[in-house]
Protein backbone atom coordinates (compact mmCIF):
# COMPACT_ATOMS: atom_id res chain seq x y z
CA UNK A 1 0.00 0.00 0.00
CA UNK A 2 1.46 3.40 -0.80
CA UNK A 3 2.05 6.15 2.38
CA UNK A 4 -1.46 7.46 2.25
CA UNK A 5 -3.28 4.12 2.12
CA UNK A 6 -1.07 3.43 5.11
CA UNK A 7 -1.80 6.56 7.14
CA UNK A 8 -5.93 5.83 6.72
CA UNK A 9 -5.36 2.08 7.65
CA UNK A 10 -3.60 3.60 10.97
CA UNK A 11 -6.06 5.68 11.70
CA UNK A 12 -8.53 2.90 11.40
CA UNK A 13 -6.88 0.69 13.38
CA UNK A 14 -6.72 3.72 15.80
CA UNK A 15 -9.83 3.74 16.23
CA UNK A 16 -10.66 0.43 17.30
CA UNK A 17 -8.72 0.99 20.30
CA UNK A 18 -10.86 4.74 20.69
CA UNK A 19 -13.80 2.80 21.12
CA UNK A 20 -12.77 0.14 23.61
CA UNK A 21 -11.58 3.34 25.52
CA UNK A 22 -14.76 5.07 25.05
CA UNK A 23 -16.78 2.17 26.21
CA UNK A 24 -14.86 1.67 29.10
CA UNK A 25 -15.26 4.81 30.32
CA UNK A 26 -19.03 5.09 29.60
CA UNK A 27 -19.90 1.86 31.77
CA UNK A 28 -18.17 2.74 34.52
CA UNK A 29 -19.02 6.90 34.47
CA UNK A 30 -15.28 8.20 34.06
CA UNK A 31 -14.94 11.07 32.25
CA UNK A 32 -12.87 11.65 29.73
CA UNK A 33 -12.19 14.16 26.93
CA UNK A 34 -10.27 14.30 23.46
CA UNK A 35 -6.80 16.23 24.08
CA UNK A 36 -5.01 18.13 21.52
CA UNK A 37 -4.76 18.05 17.79
CA UNK A 38 -7.58 14.97 18.55
CA UNK A 39 -9.85 17.49 19.83
CA UNK A 40 -8.78 19.66 16.91
CA UNK A 41 -9.31 17.54 14.97
CA UNK A 42 -12.85 16.74 16.33
CA UNK A 43 -13.67 20.58 15.69
CA UNK A 44 -11.48 21.35 12.36
CA UNK A 45 -12.00 18.37 10.53
CA UNK A 46 -14.58 16.28 12.39
CA UNK A 47 -11.90 13.72 12.33
CA UNK A 48 -8.34 13.33 12.06
CA UNK A 49 -6.37 15.64 11.13
CA UNK A 50 -5.53 14.87 7.86
CA UNK A 51 -1.96 14.11 8.15
CA UNK A 52 -2.19 12.82 11.25
CA UNK A 53 -2.02 9.30 13.12
CA UNK A 54 -2.64 9.34 16.46
CA UNK A 55 -5.69 9.59 19.15
CA UNK A 56 -5.06 11.46 22.21
CA UNK A 57 -7.38 11.03 25.34
CA UNK A 58 -7.27 13.24 28.72
CA UNK A 59 -8.16 12.65 31.83
CA UNK A 60 -8.12 14.58 35.28
CA UNK A 61 -6.13 12.48 37.47
CA UNK A 62 -9.18 11.17 39.44
CA UNK A 63 -10.82 9.09 36.81
CA UNK A 64 -7.55 8.41 35.50
CA UNK A 65 -6.37 6.46 38.46
CA UNK A 66 -10.24 5.08 38.24
CA UNK A 67 -9.59 4.12 34.24
CA UNK A 68 -6.19 2.21 35.29
CA UNK A 69 -7.52 0.11 37.89
CA UNK A 70 -10.57 -0.77 35.58
CA UNK A 71 -9.04 -1.62 32.76
CA UNK A 72 -6.35 -4.17 35.29
CA UNK A 73 -9.22 -5.45 36.16
CA UNK A 74 -11.82 -5.88 32.93
CA UNK A 75 -9.77 -4.98 29.71
CA UNK A 76 -10.38 -7.82 27.31
CA UNK A 77 -6.19 -8.94 27.39
CA UNK A 78 -6.77 -11.24 24.67
CA UNK A 79 -6.80 -8.11 22.37
CA UNK A 80 -5.33 -5.43 24.28
CA UNK A 81 -2.59 -4.13 26.37
CA UNK A 82 -2.26 -1.90 29.15
CA UNK A 83 1.04 -0.05 29.82
CA UNK A 84 1.52 2.43 32.11
CA UNK A 85 4.33 4.69 33.78
CA UNK A 86 4.29 1.38 36.40
CA UNK A 87 5.84 -0.70 33.96
CA UNK A 88 9.66 -1.22 34.86
CA UNK A 89 11.16 0.15 31.48
CA UNK A 90 8.90 2.71 30.30
CA UNK A 91 9.26 6.14 30.58
CA UNK A 92 6.20 8.39 29.88
CA UNK A 93 4.07 9.66 32.80
CA UNK A 94 0.58 8.33 30.83
CA UNK A 95 -0.45 5.62 29.64
CA UNK A 96 -1.44 3.26 26.80
CA UNK A 97 -3.56 1.20 25.64
CA UNK A 98 -2.23 -1.38 22.82
CA UNK A 99 -3.81 -3.16 19.99
CA UNK A 100 -2.14 -6.59 20.15
CA UNK A 101 -0.43 -8.56 16.89
CA UNK A 102 0.54 -5.17 15.82
CA UNK A 103 3.84 -3.10 15.86
CA UNK A 104 4.29 0.58 14.91
CA UNK A 105 8.06 1.41 15.90
CA UNK A 106 8.57 5.62 16.02
CA UNK A 107 12.26 6.63 15.88
CA UNK A 108 11.96 8.43 19.48
CA UNK A 109 11.22 5.05 21.26
CA UNK A 110 12.64 2.28 18.83
CA UNK A 111 15.27 1.34 21.34
CA UNK A 112 13.06 1.68 24.69
CA UNK A 113 12.14 -1.74 26.57
CA UNK A 114 8.26 -0.86 25.10
CA UNK A 115 5.17 -2.42 24.02
CA UNK A 116 5.08 -1.46 20.31
CA UNK A 117 1.91 -1.95 19.21
CA UNK A 118 -0.56 0.73 17.75
CA UNK A 119 -2.21 2.46 20.90
CA UNK A 120 -3.97 5.36 22.15
CA UNK A 121 -2.67 7.09 25.05
CA UNK A 122 -4.35 8.68 27.71
CA UNK A 123 -2.90 11.41 29.90
CA UNK A 124 -3.53 12.64 33.35
CA UNK A 125 -3.70 16.04 34.26
CA UNK A 126 -2.53 17.31 37.50
CA UNK A 127 -2.90 20.38 39.39
CA UNK A 128 -0.36 22.94 39.66
CA UNK A 129 0.78 25.63 41.84
CA UNK A 130 -0.90 29.44 41.00
CA UNK A 131 2.34 30.73 42.46
CA UNK A 132 4.76 31.85 39.97
CA UNK A 133 7.83 31.08 41.67
CA UNK A 134 6.59 27.68 42.88
CA UNK A 135 5.14 26.92 39.38
CA UNK A 136 8.38 27.75 37.94
CA UNK A 137 10.46 25.58 40.32
CA UNK A 138 7.92 22.89 39.99
CA UNK A 139 8.05 22.83 36.14
CA UNK A 140 11.77 22.90 36.46
CA UNK A 141 12.09 19.73 39.04
CA UNK A 142 9.32 17.94 36.30
CA UNK A 143 11.37 18.80 33.42
CA UNK A 144 14.75 17.49 34.69
CA UNK A 145 12.72 14.33 36.08
CA UNK A 146 11.04 14.14 32.62
CA UNK A 147 14.84 13.77 30.47
CA UNK A 148 16.41 11.95 33.01
CA UNK A 149 13.81 9.23 33.17
CA UNK A 150 13.68 9.04 28.55
CA UNK A 151 17.47 9.18 28.76
CA UNK A 152 17.68 6.07 31.32
CA UNK A 153 15.09 4.23 29.15
CA UNK A 154 16.71 4.42 26.06
CA UNK A 155 14.30 6.96 24.56
CA UNK A 156 15.40 9.49 21.90
CA UNK A 157 16.30 9.55 17.88
CA UNK A 158 19.47 9.03 17.15
CA UNK A 159 19.82 13.04 16.12
CA UNK A 160 18.34 14.08 19.55
CA UNK A 161 21.25 11.41 20.99
CA UNK A 162 24.38 13.67 19.32
CA UNK A 163 23.06 16.91 21.20
CA UNK A 164 24.88 18.03 24.35
CA UNK A 165 21.74 18.03 26.42
CA UNK A 166 21.07 14.29 25.63
CA UNK A 167 25.07 13.67 26.45
CA UNK A 168 24.44 15.59 29.92
CA UNK A 169 21.23 13.92 31.11
CA UNK A 170 22.89 10.81 30.30
CA UNK A 171 26.28 11.41 32.43
CA UNK A 172 23.94 12.86 35.93
CA UNK A 173 21.11 9.86 35.01
CA UNK A 174 24.27 7.21 36.27
CA UNK A 175 23.41 8.15 39.27
CA UNK A 176 19.97 7.53 40.03
CA UNK A 177 18.08 4.19 39.05
CA UNK A 178 15.20 4.35 36.71
CA UNK A 179 12.69 3.14 39.54
CA UNK A 180 13.71 6.33 41.73
CA UNK A 181 13.71 8.98 39.19
CA UNK A 182 10.03 7.49 38.45
CA UNK A 183 9.17 7.16 41.83
CA UNK A 184 10.12 11.18 42.29
CA UNK A 185 8.17 12.41 39.28
CA UNK A 186 4.90 10.38 40.81
CA UNK A 187 5.42 12.01 43.84
CA UNK A 188 6.11 15.38 42.21
CA UNK A 189 2.96 15.95 39.53
CA UNK A 190 0.47 14.22 42.43
CA UNK A 191 1.68 17.06 45.04
CA UNK A 192 -0.92 19.79 44.36
CA UNK A 193 -3.74 17.30 43.62
CA UNK A 194 -5.27 17.76 47.41
CA UNK A 195 -5.72 22.00 46.53
CA UNK A 196 -7.77 23.77 44.28
CA UNK A 197 -5.66 25.66 41.71
CA UNK A 198 -6.55 27.40 38.55
CA UNK A 199 -4.30 25.67 35.92
CA UNK A 200 -3.59 21.86 35.74
CA UNK A 201 -0.90 20.15 33.23
CA UNK A 202 0.42 16.87 31.70
CA UNK A 203 4.13 16.27 33.16
CA UNK A 204 5.04 14.85 29.21
CA UNK A 205 3.96 17.83 27.65
CA UNK A 206 4.27 20.63 30.50
CA UNK A 207 3.85 23.72 28.86
CA UNK A 208 0.23 22.84 27.89
CA UNK A 209 -1.41 24.67 30.79
CA UNK A 210 -5.31 24.38 31.05
CA UNK A 211 -7.66 26.22 33.20
CA UNK A 212 -8.27 23.57 35.37
CA UNK A 213 -12.54 24.73 35.36
CA UNK A 214 -12.17 23.41 31.45
CA UNK A 215 -12.44 20.08 32.28
CA UNK A 216 -15.39 20.13 34.17
CA UNK A 217 -17.72 20.20 31.51
CA UNK A 218 -17.69 17.97 28.15
CA UNK A 219 -20.15 17.53 25.41
CA UNK A 220 -20.23 14.80 22.66
CA UNK A 221 -18.48 15.74 19.07
CA UNK A 222 -18.46 13.91 15.56
CA UNK A 223 -15.28 11.93 14.88
CA UNK A 224 -14.99 10.21 11.36
CA UNK A 225 -18.54 9.17 12.09
CA UNK A 226 -18.41 7.88 15.86
CA UNK A 227 -18.87 9.90 18.76
CA UNK A 228 -16.58 11.07 21.20
CA UNK A 229 -16.21 13.15 24.29
CA UNK A 230 -14.75 16.51 24.33
CA UNK A 231 -14.39 20.06 26.24
CA UNK A 232 -17.29 22.24 26.06
CA UNK A 233 -14.75 25.05 26.12
CA UNK A 234 -12.75 23.92 23.01
CA UNK A 235 -12.22 27.07 21.90
CA UNK A 236 -10.32 28.56 24.81
CA UNK A 237 -8.24 25.17 25.32
CA UNK A 238 -7.12 25.00 21.64
CA UNK A 239 -6.35 28.71 21.13
CA UNK A 240 -4.27 27.73 23.90
CA UNK A 241 -2.56 25.11 21.98
CA UNK A 242 -2.67 26.44 18.35
CA UNK A 243 -3.25 30.42 18.19
CA UNK A 244 -5.78 30.23 15.12
CA UNK A 245 -6.76 26.78 15.17
CA UNK A 246 -8.91 27.03 12.19
CA UNK A 247 -6.00 28.13 9.87
CA UNK A 248 -4.33 25.44 8.20
CA UNK A 249 -0.73 25.51 8.90
CA UNK A 250 0.89 25.51 5.87
CA UNK A 251 2.25 22.83 3.37
CA UNK A 252 5.53 22.56 4.97
CA UNK A 253 4.63 21.93 8.49
CA UNK A 254 1.52 19.31 7.65
CA UNK A 255 4.22 16.86 8.57
CA UNK A 256 3.25 12.99 9.89
CA UNK A 257 4.53 11.52 12.98
CA UNK A 258 8.21 9.57 12.23
CA UNK A 259 7.76 5.96 11.51
CA UNK A 260 10.53 3.49 11.45
CA UNK A 261 8.07 0.12 10.81
CA UNK A 262 4.07 -0.65 10.77
CA UNK A 263 2.82 -3.93 10.95
CA UNK A 264 -1.03 -4.12 11.07
CA UNK A 265 -1.21 -7.99 11.57
CA UNK A 266 -4.28 -9.71 11.80
CA UNK A 267 -5.85 -6.13 10.91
Amino acid sequence: MNAEQEKRKLQDTILIIAKEIDKICKENNIDYFMDGGTQLGAIRHRGFIPWDDDFDIGMKRIEYDRFINVCQQSLNKKKFHLETEKDIGYGFAFAKIHLKGTEIIENFSQNANVDHGIFVDIFPYDNIPDSDLKRTLFLAENHILKNLIWVKAGYGSAEQKRKLSYFVFSLVGKFFSLKWLKSRRSKLVCKYNNKITEYCFTSDYPKNHLQTKWLDNRKLYSFENLSFYGLIDYDSFLRMLYGNYMQLPPPEQRIVHSKYKIDFGPY
